[in-house]
C-alpha cells in the first residue's frame, strides 16, 4: 500500500519533468528557418521575437544585425599590409 501511495505522489512530478524545457538543440533546429544548418543572426532575431514579442530587447538585436551586416571587422587580419 505504501509503494502504491509513493508512485500515486511521484505521478504528477513524472509527468511535469516530462514536459521539460526544449533543449539547445530542439531551440536551434527551431531557429533554422531556411534549413540550411546554420542559424544567421536573423534568423535568431526573428526566432525571439516570434517567442518574445516584436519589441524583445531591440537595442541588442539592433546591434547584432548591425554587426552581422558589416563589410569587416576591426582586425588585424583584415586591414591593408600598407597604409
Amino acid at each position: 500500500m505504501k509503494k502504491f501511495l509513493l508512485i500515486c505522489c511521484l505521478l504528477p512530478i513524472l509527468a511535469h519533468a516530462a514536459e521539460a524545457e526544449p533543449s539547445v538543440e530542439d531551440n536551434i533546429l527551431a531557429m533554422d528557418t531556411d534549413r540550411d544548418g546554420m542559424v544567421s543572426v536573423a534568423e535568431i532575431k526573428g526566432y525571439l521575437q516570434k517567442k518574445f514579442g516584436q519589441h524583445y530587447q531591440e537595442l541588442l538585436l539592433e546591434k547584432m544585425d548591425f554587426a552581422a551586416k558589416a563589410q569587416s571587422c576591426d582586425s588585424s587580419f583584415t586591414r591593408p599590409f600598407r597604409q
